[in-house]
């Protein structure tokens, strides 16, 4: 994989995870779901995987979608003190 994951993308599957409903998700970050759902969409093309699994109106994570989110949640972790701490970098 070339391209790197955006803090933003990464933000928008932690938010789906917690969530799973793009409407709830989606107004969490302050987008709408259709924004959330190319977002998600994306991110799954970026990484040639399913994170999420549909189920009727919500979503459910697959098991590469698990671990995904808690490296996701790691690297937002550590990209949100590195901020605190004035090391602002690029937007990965």
């Amino acid at each position: 994989m070339s391209e790197s994951i955006s803090i933003g993308l990464k933000r928008a599957a932690i938010a789906l995870a917690e969530q799973l409903d793009y409407a709830r998700a989606a107004e969490q970050l302050g987008v709408t779901s259709a924004e959330l759902r190319k977002q998600v969409s994306a991110l799954e093309a970026l990484l040639c995987l399913r994170i999420f699994k549909p189920r009727q109106r919500k979503v459910e994570l697959t098991e590469e979608g698990r671990f995904l989110i808690k490296v996701f949640r790691e690297a937002v972790a550590f990209y949100e003190r590195k901020e605190k701490e004035g090391h602002s970098g690029p937007d990965r």
